[in-house]
């Protein structure tokens, strides 16, 4: 198990998802700090540093999510729910985004990913609208 991303892996990783946050949407252009390559099954679960495994995540999102794989559903019973996977799941399958800026969950899976990533929280939507209104966010 190794955590090192070589430089072409990481390249593949942001190319593939268009430079842009594959849990928020948030574009890298806009964003303060460099976008991170994530795990998605984090390595300590027993996730491989492979094409397959990686996301790019920026810096809010993959700092919020750790290395959790899932959350408790309130909606669903309780039930321990996996996270958005963005290698398996469609985004918009999942999420929907509202002319406010929030990010609507529409499944089980989104809704946990939501909550422990802090996707909606005030000063996040506030910097979507923001960018919304510019064009820089879609």
């Amino acid at each position: 198990m190794t955590r090192y991303v070589s430089i072409t892996l990481r390249q593949s990783v942001a190319e593939r998802a268009e430079w842009i946050c594959e849990y928020c949407r948030i574009p890298q252009a806009a964003a303060i700090a460099k976008h991170h390559i994530e795990h998605i099954i984090p390595l300590k679960h027993g996730g491989q540093t492979s094409e397959e495994n990686l996301a790019l995540a920026c810096p809010f999102c993959n700092e919020q999510k750790g290395s959790d794989v899932g959350s408790f559903d309130f909606e669903t019973d309780g039930a321990l729910t996996r996270f958005f996977n963005p290698r398996k799941d469609v985004w918009v399958k999942h999420f929907r985004l509202s002319e406010s800026g929030k990010i609507k969950s529409l499944t089980a899976e989104a809704r946990v990913t939501t909550k422990i990533l802090r996707i909606n929280d005030a000063e996040r939507i506030e910097e979507r609208k923001e960018l919304m209104e510019v064009g820089i966010y879609e």
